[in-house]
């Protein structure tokens, strides 16, 4: 095969994405992609005093717990979670590179709380609605109940002895 054949197998492989006219989103759905923060390859070897060449071994092999491929913005790039490093027996080094590995948890946990916050908002949005349904309820309630005692205070009125009514009438 000639080098003008292969293109010809790649250009036919490779189908471009396809634009709805109505919107700007592919007509395919993106893959999903993990969102894993932590530290890059390069982070990860110098706060832990590993070579990066180390740092791929262990990914290579699979033994970096929590690692993930993620999107970045040169392509795809691993995230390793300071835990999964940790859980293999490394410990961070008490150098500027540290420094490294507590931003990194710090985004961790500030994406973590700010999960949780949302969680909370949403569950707060669901008690508000829940609290306006309960309480239109309790409108259609005290109206009823309203109307039962109005009910209820013409009953005694109703049931008054009626006046005597004599059962014949005279002829006159």
């Amino acid at each position: 095969m000639s080098t003008g054949d292969y293109s010809e197998i790649i250009h036919e492989q490779a189908q471009p994405l396809e634009l709805e006219s109505a919107t700007t989103e592919p007509a395919r759905p993106p893959e999903a992609s993990k969102s894993v923060e932590g530290l890059s390859i390069a982070e990860a070897a110098t706060a832990y005093g590993l070579s990066v060449s180390s740092i791929r071994r262990l990914l290579k092999a699979g033994k970096i717990p929590g690692a993930a491929k993620v999107p970045g913005s040169k392509g795809s790039e691993y995230r390793l979670p300071p835990e999964g490093l940790e859980a293999l027996g490394y410990t961070p080094k008490e150098t500027q590179s540290g420094a490294i590995l507590t931003a990194a948890r710090a985004n961790l946990e500030a994406e973590e709380l700010a999960r949780k916050v949302k969680d909370l908002e949403s569950s707060l949005a669901l008690e508000v609605v829940r609290r306006e349904s309960a309480e239109k309820q309790l409108e259609a309630v005290t109206s009823n109940l309203d109307d039962l005692r109005e009910a209820l205070a013409k009953i005694p009125r109703q049931l008054e002895a009626p006046k005597k009514r004599k059962l014949f009438r005279r002829s006159s």
